[in-house]
């Protein structure tokens, strides 16, 4: 038996985000009202947060995006 695709919505959306206890630019990317993840806009990048710190670091915003979106599907 084939396994259906779900369809999620994953909303992206402006916010502060902490960075090493600094408030700086970034998204919020959240299903329905659950937080998946955080990106900040550094320096003319983009850095994936985790527990507030730099994870990695993108040259796009949607490269980030679909790097939270993986990690996300890798732990659920």
């Amino acid at each position: 038996m084939s396994k259906k695709d779900k369809k999620i919505a994953i909303q992206v959306a402006d916010a502060k985000v902490q960075v090493n206890n600094v408030s700086v630019d970034g998204y919020q990317l959240t299903i329905g009202k659950k937080s998946i993840g955080e990106i900040a806009e550094l320096d003319d990048r983009y850095a994936t947060l985790k527990n507030g710190k730099v994870e990695t670091f993108f040259k796009t915003l949607d490269q980030a995006v679909e790097n939270v979106i993986e990690t996300y599907n890798l732990n659920h």
